[in-house]
């Protein structure tokens, strides 16, 4: 694999960017009904979706200049359906983290094969690699038995959606991984269970799926980046597919990136990933990506 990085100019993240998201792929083997890549019905289709090279990907992310302690996030859709994901871990040189179901041909081989691992060695609160496991969609018991294989060489654990259909599943999950040495965590439901909101949001009617204030001004501390290499200001304008907001390109040679609150006109189609109140990269409780001006 050819690294042209040299090509392109550095670009310095701004420092109070907390997390960085690269969208290989949204192509993914399990069709979750819930899945909040679905939230405004166009970011699963497709059709006419342009995917980066491997070789694009790797120059463009290595350009990058990223705050102390923030890794890549490597995610999708699955990221390893996008053919070149095991290009970028062997010619990566940040920390990336990863978010995954684990695919049945992700194997401890194909690990081992890499020339490196560095991108996976960073002192991190929680595993650097999440294994998301989804009720009905996938098997917890399988999931566990693969992890525990590859933690011998990977930092790598199992996070669980507390769907609240299912209570008392969380409790079986972790008895089960307890029992073989795996990590295990949950993670909160975004969305509404009947009529009922089950996560925390700091604006109360940012996600209703219809505009629900005329303009209101955001800053997000977040940068959501499409498989198509448009940096996106969150990931509502990422999952609705508004290219035309984009904050810019990664491939740009010329790529400035201004962290500043800029004007939003479809507040209330907000992304609870951008609203709710969650832990930051550090696992410090309190945090939401978004800073929103009325």
């Amino acid at each position: 694999m050819t690294d042209n990085s040299l090509k392109l100019k550095k670009v310095k993240l701004p420092d109070d960017i907390d997390y960085i998201g690269v969208y290989l792929t949204n192509r993914c083997f399990l069709s979750c009904p819930y899945c909040i890549t679905n939230y405004n019905e166009r970011y699963i289709n497709t059709k006419g979706l342009k995917e980066l090279e491997p070789s694009e990907w790797i120059a463009s992310l290595n350009r990058l200049i990223l705050p102390e302690g923030i890794p890549l996030t490597l995610q999708g859709g699955e990221p390893f359906l996008y053919r070149g994901i095991w290009d970028i871990l062997e010619n990566i040189r940040h920390k990336a983290d990863i978010l995954t179901a684990l695919p049945p041909e992700v194997t401890v081989e194909k690990f081992k094969k890499l020339k490196t691992l560095d991108w996976n060695k960073r002192v991190s609160p929680y595993p650097t690699i999440r294994v998301s496991y989804h009720h009905g969609q996938n098997d917890y018991k399988s999931l566990i038995d693969r992890i525990r294989e590859l933690q011998g060489i990977l930092s790598i654990g199992l996070f669980h959606i507390e769907h609240p259909a299912y209570p008392g599943l969380a409790e079986e999950i972790r008895a089960y991984a307890k029992e073989r040495g795996v990590e295990f965590r949950t993670k909160a439901f975004l969305g509404e269970w009947q009529g009922k909101t089950c996560a925390r949001y700091k604006y109360d009617d940012a996600c209703k799926g219809k505009i629900t204030r005329k303009k209101v001004r955001c800053r997000n501390t977040v940068y959501p980046i499409g498989p198509n290499g448009l940096i996106y200001r969150c990931h509502s304008d990422l999952y609705a597919r508004r290219e035309n907001l984009a904050l810019g390109c990664i491939t740009n040679p010329d790529l400035k990136l201004d962290h500043q609150h800029t004007d939003c006109y479809n507040y209330g189609t907000c992304s609870p990933c951008d609203i709710k109140v969650k832990t930051n990269h550090l696992q410090e409780d309190g945090y939401t990506s978004v800073d929103i001006i009325f």
